[in-house]
């Protein structure tokens, strides 16, 4: 197991130097390929760092209110998985219970100048086995495991996310794979979820293309990520290249809009974590 998580950590910090590389190249971008990018948004970038630092992150009109290098324990916010009902002794934060001391968490909120306000926590390095809550299928975990296709392929490098939208009650629920979505097959896929019917796909972008239209079709490592309708309509894109980029679809809906940036931030800030 360990020489296995020696290879995950060497394939993705390689990854992470071809995409370092490629941002010292200012004049390359990502490549997004297809009619549904036509007449796309297009926001870089505001204050990612190399080391993490307690800056705003900001694209368009979306910026963090708040970031935290950890979990807290107590408070009126809702964080992590819980067991049980909300509001009950049930409902118990297990994850962060194993990862609250470790520096692979991390807590943000975003706004986009509006009423719109999310609380966003993220862990890197999951092991989701850890947490299985037993046969209660009904958790949010075990919900989340069968979305993800994930119980039966453990992963030392997943990156997990809860996003709860405006204080909903519920959060979405994004897994993502470090090190598969590394891997020269591009036939990975991770998720943010609502429920097992209402869910979204992210899948791995290679290609960049430099100022003179040319396309360079990398053999592996993700220089950014695509989210996707569970149909495969592409919606928004997040770069990694540089200080990052975000991109909107046209088509996109309000809610969707700001539910994907929260994602696409999330994606940015994992480096932060190591992961």
């Amino acid at each position: 197991m360990n020489i296995i998580k020696k290879m995950n950590k060497s394939l993705i910090l390689f990854a992470s130097i071809i995409i370092v590389l490629l941002s010292s190249c200012s004049s390359v971008k990502l490549s997004l390929q297809g009619d549904a990018w036509n007449d796309k948004e297009t926001f870089p970038v505001k204050g990612r760092g190399i080391a993490f630092i307690k800056e705003k992150i900001s694209f368009g009109d979306y910026a963090t209110s708040y970031v935290k290098r950890s979990w807290t324990r107590g408070g009126n916010s809702k964080y992590g998985i819980g067991t049980g009902m909300p509001g009950t002794p049930e409902y118990a934060n297990i994850i962060s219970v194993g990862y609250i001391d470790k520096k692979q968490t991390l807590r943000f909120g975003l706004s986009d100048g509006t009423s719109n306000q999310s609380d966003v926590f993220a862990v890197a390095n999951f092991n989701a086995r850890e947490f299985q809550i037993g046969k209660n299928e009904n958790s949010l975990l075990n919900i989340a495991l069968d979305i993800f296709q994930q119980a039966k392929k453990p992963s030392t490098s997943m990156f997990y996310v809860q996003l709860y939208m405006n204080k909903e009650e519920s959060p979405w629920q994004l897994v993502h794979d470090n090190y598969t979505s590394q891997q020269p097959a591009k036939n990975y896929i991770g998720y943010l979820a609502k429920s097992k019917n209402h869910y979204y796909q992210i899948v791995p972008i290679s290609s960049v293309e430099n100022n003179k239209g040319k396309i360079m079709n990398m053999p592996f490592g993700a220089n950014g990520f695509a989210f996707l309708t569970k149909e495969g309509q592409p919606l928004a894109a997040v770069s990694l290249l540089d200080r990052g980029t975000v991109y909107f679809a046209k088509d996109i809906l309000p809610d969707e809009k700001f539910l994907l940036a929260n994602a696409a931030t999330a994606l940015l800030m994992q480096q932060e974590l190591g992961g």
